[in-house]
């Protein structure tokens, strides 16, 4: 009944999708206002809430495994990996956006192929999915995509080289990676067959092809926030659930368990805005969203990769 729950909420969201697009064929365009409105509440209901269990999550994997757990060191570790990599995007904007790109296309194929077995073949098929997704809502919208990465990287020359060379030869890259994805993963169902059922894959792939349709801001808020958080959530529900935490009796009662730790992170962008502004910076907000986003999602990434580790060895 939870699965079917989950499921309901992200045809619900293709359904959104598909009342934007035909909002942007109707009208011309989609106002900013409701862009930047769709955005935020996509983010704040599931895409920062998704990452706001994760020390619930650790605590419960060490329990159950018979080792202690501090969550001061815990969060010691977190705040320390947001710290580093914030570091990190002030020093060598342009190596912290190759290390967000490569994590994020990791974790977004984890999550849509988090059945699939350890095995070398299904994670390079992760990898080259996540890839895949990341490809289809960032070069779907290149000039947008090239705007952003060029702020984040203070118009750096070798940054621009790379979008022109991108630019060039997009659509033989991507067919690259889609080629080189669909041998991976028949070589490796060959091999540790997985099930998926056909709903799910229609659902994804509707999902994904509004994004390539939709503006930027609704597309990434699309598959973050109604796809990636949404499958996060289903996989942290079954993992808690089944432990027997009493704040996962229920899909919504672990949503608003989540609530505390995304007013806190809310909190953390607001405070790094100010910091930004105090610095006499220009405050740019697009580039600003990004790499909060980029910096809460590193730690989070260990998290999830021990626990749909954790689920596919059992």
């Amino acid at each position: 009944m939870a699965n079917s729950n989950f499921s309901r909420i992200t045809w619900i969201n293709a359904l959104i999708g598909l009342l934007l697009f035909a909002w942007q064929q109707y009208d011309g365009e989609i106002p900013m206002k409701i862009q930047l409105m769709y955005f935020a509440i996509m983010i704040g209901a599931t895409g920062i809430p998704h990452g706001a269990l994760d020390h619930i999550i650790a605590k419960t994997s060490a329990t159950s495994n018979g080792q202690s757990f501090s969550i001061q060191q815990f969060l010691g570790r977190y705040i320390l990996a947001i710290l580093l990599y914030s570091a990190s995007w002030i020093f060598f904007p342009g190596i912290s956006l190759i290390i967000f790109l490569a994590i994020s296309a990791w974790h977004f194929g984890e999550t849509d192929l988090s059945n699939a077995d350890e095995t070398w073949q299904w994670n390079l098929s992760r990898l080259l999915w996540g890839s895949l997704v990341l490809m289809l809502i960032l070069l779907s919208h290149f000039e947008e995509t090239a705007s952003v990465v060029l702020r984040i990287t203070k118009e750096s020359e070798i940054a621009q080289i790379t979008l022109d060379y991108i630019k060039n030869n997009s659509t033989h890259y991507f067919s690259v990676v889609i080629s080189l994805f669909f041998t991976t993963a028949t070589i490796a169902h060959r091999k540790n067959k997985i099930s998926i059922s056909y709903l799910y894959i229609i659902n994804l792939v509707s999902i994904l092809i509004l994004c390539s349709q939709l503006p930027l801001l609704p597309a990434f808020a699309l598959y973050f926030g109604g796809w990636h958080a949404i499958r996060s959530f289903e996989i942290i529900f079954k993992f808690l659930h089944d432990a027997k935490e009493e704040m996962a009796s229920k899909p919504l009662t672990m949503w608003k368990n989540a609530l505390p730790m995304t007013f806190l992170a809310a909190f953390g962008f607001i405070f790094m805005a100010f910091i930004w502004q105090g610095t006499g910076m220009k405050m740019d907000p697009l580039p600003a969203i990004f790499i909060f986003l980029s910096i809460i999602t590193l730690p989070h990434l260990d998290v999830m990769d021990k626990l749909i580790n954790r689920q596919t060895k059992r």
